[in-house]
């Protein structure tokens, strides 16, 4: 993206990676303002605060929205929609190339607080398309919120290249509880437990009745909303608060650092290639399958193995984040054995999705513990693979980072769409009647 560019290539690094080579952020060791930190913490946590609180919310939405357990499919593809954010970014940025970051900063957030908020009200409003009801309202507001997380790679780095490297490093922790924190809510919240099927009115048929968690969906995204206000708020103060100009970088710096021109490698050689394509697969799986599947998994083994599975799983990618903050990266061949370990969990729950609704040890305790513990297993596994791309591809500086993110997108993209046309358009996956029908 054009803005892109302005970025020294020594900053420009991917989400929650700021320890490499040539590239040192020191996180305590180094004389700050405590309140910045704290500030650019709440910024960072608007990032992907809405699409990683939707996803957490699965388990709820599931058995109350028409699209039952195909609704993943559908969330996961309103999310890589939401990719045009960057491509509207980019070309706004070549009609105006010297406008500031800070408005588009502002509207973007401003989407995402106002989309977390109405959704808490209508989100189990429903849509007639082909004779059938569709959550749209839903899955539009989903788009509106995924906007955030999806241009933020490209809107909000640039806008740090004005402060001191150090303050890098706390904006990325905030980065990465924007998936913590709606984990920790989740859990707190339950599920409520399994539905309970009882006549209709008519006594006609069996309908499910499900017990309520400790507080409903509305409820769990206005404080979303709150949160995202917050990160609103935050940001309006870093970017106004004329205390913190001591901590900005001279225009001096700034321009000098751009200016810096390094050999790179080449990004057609074998190991670029391979690395890239590894990246392409990494995100099919993390963003495309993975959550397209994860219903068929687990909630045969019923809604508390679905909501352990979803909200333990998510917990994953912030750890994987602090993991590139504060350890060393492994070796290759460290990775791969991780890789190799997690293919056996990995084909298990491959497993399990397409023998729903009658996977094995369906009604065994041991059958709900392997497959929460299989799902959290791979998705840390995965989370630290994408990281240790990152980290690898920096040796290619900001194009090298460029690439990445692109081949990132083309992977989530692929497998969301592949995996949209094979939940929802074969027979692959089946999802079973909640309750049995009336014996006569």
């Amino acid at each position: 993206m054009p803005h892109v560019s302005r970025l020294n290539e020594d900053k420009e690094i991917s989400p929650c990676l700021v320890k490499e080579e040539g590239f040192n952020v020191r996180m305590w060791g180094a004389q700050r303002r405590v309140t910045l930190d704290v500030l650019l913490i709440c910024w960072g946590i608007g990032t992907w605060l809405g699409v990683n609180g939707l996803y957490v919310q699965l388990p709820l939405l599931v058995e109350r929205l028409p699209e039952g357990w195909a609704l993943p499919s559908s969330l996961v593809l309103a999310v890589q929609l939401a990719n045009i954010g960057p491509i509207l970014y980019g070309l706004l940025g070549r009609l105006r190339p010297h406008a500031s970051d800070s408005p588009y900063i502002y509207g973007l957030l401003i989407v995402g607080t106002l989309s977390l908020i109405i959704n808490a009200f209508v989100y189990d409003m429903t849509t007639v398309i082909g004779g059938a009801d569709r959550s749209l309202p839903f899955l539009a507001l989903v788009f509106g919120a995924a906007l955030v997380g999806c241009t933020s790679s490209v809107l909000f780095y640039p806008y740090l290249r004005h402060f001191r490297d150090i303050y890098l490093a706390t904006y990325l922790v905030g980065e990465g509880l924007s998936g913590f924190l709606p984990s920790i809510l989740s859990l707190i919240q339950g599920v409520g437990g399994e539905p309970e099927c009882l006549p209709s009115e008519d006594s006609t048929q069996l309908v499910p009745h499900y017990p309520p968690p400790l507080f409903s969906t509305t409820v769990f995204l206005v404080i979303l909303g709150a949160m995202s206000a917050m990160s609103l708020i935050s940001f309006f103060i870093i970017n106004n608060y004329r205390v913190f100009d001591s901590e900005k970088v001279t225009q001096t710096v700034e321009t000098k650092d751009e200016n810096i021109v390094e050999e790179r490698e080449s990004l057609v050689a074998p190991k670029w290639v391979g690395v890239l394509v590894f990246m392409v697969l990494l995100n099919a799986v993390n963003n495309g399958l993975m959550p397209s599947i994860q219903s068929y998994s687990c909630m045969p083994y019923g809604t508390r193995a679905y909501h352990l599975a979803v909200t333990l799983g998510a917990m994953a990618n912030p750890v994987a984040c602090l993991a590139g903050v504060w350890l060393r990266p492994v070796g290759a061949r460290v990775l791969a054995g991780m890789l190799l370990a997690a293919l056996v969990p990995f084909v298990y729950m491959t497993v399990t999705a397409l023998m729903s609704p009658a996977p094995p040890l369906q009604y065994d305790v041991i059958g709900e513990v392997l497959i929460v513990f299989s799902w959290v297993v791979v998705s840390g596994v995965v989370s630290y693979a994408r990281m240790w791309v990152y980290g690898w591809v920096r040796r290619g500086g900001a194009r090298g980072m460029r690439v990445c993110g692109a081949v990132t997108q083309l992977g989530s993209a692929s497998g969301s769409a592949i995996m949209y046309f094979v939940v929802n358009f074969t027979k692959l996956f089946v999802q079973p009647d909640v309750c049995a029908p009336l014996s006569t």
